[in-house]
């Protein structure tokens, strides 16, 4: 049990901590997207090499099979940010967060196209609500 509150735990900060970045994103004016991204970038990678740092581990021992996934992942991560913050910058805050949170659902349609994976009826039905539900809050007179 003590598992499940650790957990719920670190989702709610989680959700704290990406609400305060877009306010500060939001907050920080008429910068240069790519400069937001890269202060943004440039304090995690602080964090994470601490964290490794803390661990004993080196960063460049990321085994030779891994280092493509790895790359590709950067690449469409630094991506999803820079999209992420220009639609902060150029949309109304609620929608930019709104399209945000729902990258889980497009990966379930790109796992779909891309990959070929089954949806199932549920998963289905719940991209069906999560867009729905998208569409309310950002166009609720149609």
């Amino acid at each position: 049990m003590k598992q499940k509150h650790t957990a719920i735990l670190y989702i709610l900060l989680a959700a704290l901590f990406f609400s305060g970045m877009t306010a500060f994103v939001h907050l920080s004016g008429d910068l240069p997207t790519g400069q937001k991204a890269l202060f943004r970038n440039l304090s995690a990678l602080f964090i994470a090499a601490f964290t490794l740092w803390r661990k004993g581990i080196s960063p460049l021992s990321v085994a030779p099979v891994n280092r493509r996934p790895m790359f590709w992942r950067c690449l469409f991560g630094t991506t999803g940010l820079l999209c992420n913050f220009y639609a902060i910058d150029h949309l109304v805050l609620s929608d930019a967060n709104m399209l945000n949170k729902l990258s889980p659902f497009f990966a379930v349609i790109l796992s779909y196209v891309i990959l070929k994976e089954k949806v199932r009826p549920v998963q289905a039905a719940g991209l069906a609500a999560a867009f729905a539900g998208a569409l309310l809050i950002i166009k609720p007179s149609f």
